[in-house]
């Protein structure tokens, strides 16, 4: 007993030190946050607490707000809060109503991205960030009749476009005791937002496995043993409390059915909370029967009933209001269950003194929050670890109950041995087949080897050939090169080529061939063959690219080699960029003047279409114009589910670059993108030719 109780005291110690507060952050001061010296540096994220300015009465959109202030200075509200008025004056309309609240952030992360985690509001919101509504909930109206109420927290993702950002919150509510913002928004960087998120998924996930699977354990216990019925009705409490976990919080019960109506989640959540004592009472009551008086059970069990029998015949407008008296209620029953834990400690009842230990813990928690929940004090909601201890502890009380199966086990182990002599013959058996497998295996592996070791030989030869036909000849005094060149193997399906057609006229070829090693390599000698051929005779980049679409849609139908590819040419007695692609996706020029544009692409991939005439765009360049040619493997990681978003931000990256030495433009790229990516490989084959005009 002494063990256990200490292994409960450490695990305490954890949960205590789990919500320690290492820094405490700033909190707004009439409608104005300032947190840039607090998200200076990354993994913080900042509570929008403090006092917002507050316009009650007053749904106002963003574009009315300057002049609503020029009228009449604004209330100031604190947040998290609520503005409910008193019972006794407003009856079950103390919560009712509308109002505008807007706080103004400095930040000073302009253009970095940056999330909100929005709770659930009472009842619903509508969330404008910089005059653009970005979240809400429900309907938000100024009656009864056209308010809808809903509860879907969730992340919101943006860039600022400034260093400062204004919010602007609309809340109605016609439908919960408890009106206005009485949870708190979340900020920080997108990736530190998205990240505590996924923590508390799993947190709460994993509290919500480990009591289910408690519970359930304990169904089949009680299945097989009815003689002790206590069993059964703990694990009627961890299935009840593990779905309460699921159903508030996160609301995940409603991230997974969307359409659940309002009204029904919401007694849900009482039902799962308010059945919880009258059943956990059952529990202790056939626990400690000679201790806990069953008239005090059988006021418990009724009473808790009753609150939930009001639940389901009533609206929320007014079994919300049952949230109090049902707490200080379930606080009466825990004093109770401790002066009958006392009795049984003082009879040294055994399991009597670790029960006590984990049932304070718990009920320490269970206040903690109701104290939090009502706006009492402010501090971390701690019940997650109260559940998990109690339930733990519990898990741990129950099975010594079972310890004498163990007498049984021992009889088996008896009977095991004995069947391991028999299995032992056999396993003798199995050595000696498994002795003339080795021989075989050990032959075929030297067979393999060879066959590896000239593949290996083979794919240095083709890395050898690649390298040789896209060097780079010298371009100077026209243009500058730098590549970034990352095959995922040795040899990728990436293939470039560098050609000087005149002295003054320069040719670049980038494309994308299917595959790696070999076949890429065998892809790629016929790619630069038909460039070599078709550059001869091909005076503008369209005309090469219909040249080469014709020969491998003709001479190469049988092997299905489709590619994307682009050519720019550079004439430098005109002073021209002449542009052609094939199924790519858009190129930038920076201009000396670090303005972006754009080179579309002008016709489908290579080998799809026979015939088909390529578009050409021509454009003057001067000296300082940067020229960037990557390929998708560069845009795609970073993002290869969104496009658009990919290429906004590989363009945020080159716009960065505007002011960096030609020397640097690359280095800086790659690393950007690994700091984007998280990652230091590359998962495609990814190609990137930056050009400079001299």
């Amino acid at each position: 007993m002494k063990r256990n109780v200490r292994w409960v005291c450490f695990l305490s110690i954890l949960v205590l030190f789990s919500c320690s507060v290492i820094e405490v952050p700033p909190n707004a001061n009439k409608g104005h946050l300032t947190v840039v010296d607090y998200l200076s540096s990354p993994k913080q994220t900042v509570q929008l607490v403090g006092e917002w300015e507050y316009y009650p009465g007053v749904l106002l959109p963003p574009s009315e707000l300057s002049e609503i202030k020029s009228i009449r200075a604004p209330h100031y509200f604190t947040v998290p809060g609520i503005w409910t008025k008193s019972f006794l004056e407003k009856g079950f309309l103390a919560g009712d109503g509308y109002a505008t609240f807007h706080l103004e952030l400095e930040h000073g992360l302009k253009g970095i991205p940056l999330s909100l985690k929005i709770p659930e509001m009472e009842s619903a919101f509508n969330l404008y960030v910089d005059g653009e509504k970005l979240a809400s909930n429900g309907v938000v109206s100024t009656s009864y009749q056209t308010g809808i109420p809903e509860y879907r927290p969730q992340i919101i993702d943006f860039i600022p476009k400034e260093n400062q950002t204004s919010f602007l919150l609309q809340i109605s509510n016609y439908h919960h005791r408890k009106g206005g913002p009485a949870q708190v928004i979340t900020i920080g960087r997108t990736s530190d937002i998205h990240k505590k998120f996924e923590f508390e998924i799993l947190r709460d996930m994993l509290l919500v496995g480990s009591i289910l699977f408690m519970g359930l354990y304990h169904i089949f216990l009680y299945w097989n043993r009815k003689k002790d019925p206590f069993t059964y009705w703990f694990a009627l409490t961890c299935i009840l409390v593990a779905l309460r976990v699921f159903i508030t919080g996160n609301k995940y019960l409603v991230q997974i059915f969307p359409n659940l109506p309002w009204e029904i989640h919401l007694k849900l959540s009482y039902l799962s909370f308010f059945l919880v004592t009258p059943i956990f009472a059952r529990y202790v009551y056939l626990l400690f029967k000679p201790y806990f008086s069953r008239r005090v059970y059988e006021f418990l069990k009724y009473i808790g009933f009753a609150f939930c029998f009001i639940v389901l015949l009533t609206r929320s407008s007014f079994y919300t209001y049952l949230m109090i008296p049902f707490q200080v209620f379930t606080l009466m029953g825990a004093v109770y269950a401790m002066i009958v834990l006392t009795r049984a400690i003082r009879d040294s009842l055994p399991g009597s003194v670790i029960f006590l230990v984990s049932f304070v813990i718990f009920i320490s928690s269970f206040i903690n929050d109701i104290l939090v929940n009502n706006l009492i004090i402010n501090a971390p909601l701690i019940i997650h670890f109260g559940i998990f201890m109690m339930f733990f502890v519990q898990s741990v009380y129950i099975a010594r109950n079972f310890s004498k199966g163990f007498q049984d086990a021992e009889n088996l182990a008896i009977e095991l041995s004995e069947k391991n002599q028999t299995l032992q013959k056999v396993q003798n058996q199995i050595t000696i087949l498994n002795e003339r497998l080795e021989t075989r295996v050990k032959d075929k592996t030297i067979e393999l080897q060879s066959k590896l070791d000239q593949i290996t030989k083979d794919m240095k030869l083709a890395k050898s050939i690649i390298q040789s036909v896209t060097k780079v000849p010298e371009m100077e005094p026209y243009i500058k090169v730098d590549i970034l060149y990352k095959p995922t193997a040795d040899v990728g399906g990436d293939i470039f080529f560098v050609k000087r057609i005149q002295d003054f006229y320069y040719r670049f070829f980038l494309g994308d061939a299917t595959g790696h090693g070999l076949q890429a390599a065998l892809y790629s000698m016929m790619i630069q063959s038909e460039f070599e051929r078709v550059s001869a005779v091909a005076m503008r980049p369209n005309d090469l690219l219909f040249y080469m679409n014709q020969h491998f849609y003709d001479k190469n139908a049988d092997l299905q080699i489709y590619f994307p590819a682009l050519v720019v040419d550079f004439d430098f007695h005109q002073s021209l960029l002449r542009y052609a692609g094939a199924g790519v996706q858009n190129q930038i020029i920076q201009k000396k003047n670090s303005e972006i544009f754009i080179l579309e692409n002008t016709g489908p991939i290579i080998g799809i279409l026979e015939h088909y005439r390529y578009g050409i765009f021509e454009t003057k360049v001067e000296s300082g114009d940067r020229i960037f040619l990557f390929t998708d493997g560069l845009f795609e990681e970073l993002n290869e589910a969104d496009g658009m978003q990919a290429w906004s931000e590989l363009s945020s990256m080159v716009q960065q670059t505007k002011d960096l030495p030609f020397e640097e433009i690359v280095p800086s790229i790659q690393s950007m993108l690994f700091e984007k990516m998280n990652k230091t490989s590359w998962k495609d084959d990814s190609t990137l030719i930056l050009i400079e005009v001299v």
